[in-house]
């Protein structure tokens, strides 16, 4: 998983897209996290990294795909190449914001939950 505080550290290879969207978040959020899921990454990984249960609900526990399962993310965007994933942590202070390519060895059941709750986003 990478962990982008500048546009900077952007891999090379980049989705034109996720570079747009990218440069536009830390502009209009200014000083936020943003983490991009990679291929192979491990869902318990990631959440210990993130400290954070991105597919279990933080409030009853239940965890996707169980068929009560409700996400505790805010929005979930579909950008066509990849989804983006925002928690807000606190009264509107506190974020976190991650960006999930649509790409081989990305953990399928990740994208299985994207699909299923995701929004079709704004284009830039």
């Amino acid at each position: 998983m990478l962990k982008i505080t500048h546009p900077e550290q952007l891999k090379n290879g980049s989705s034109p897209t996720l570079t747009q969207i990218v440069n536009q978040r830390i502009f209009e959020l200014g000083d936020i996290t943003i983490h991009i899921i990679e291929p192979d990454d491990i869902i318990s990984d990631i959440e210990s990294k993130l400290e954070l249960p991105i597919m279990t609900n933080l409030f009853d526990s239940l965890t996707y795909p169980d068929p009560d399962f409700v996400p505790s993310f805010e929005v979930l965007e579909d950008h066509g190449d990849f989804y983006e994933m925002m928690f807000i942590l606190s009264d509107g202070d506190d974020a976190i914001l991650i960006f999930i390519p649509k790409t081989a060895g990305v953990d399928p059941q990740l994208l299985s939950m994207c699909a299923e709750y995701s929004i079709i986003g704004d284009s830039v």
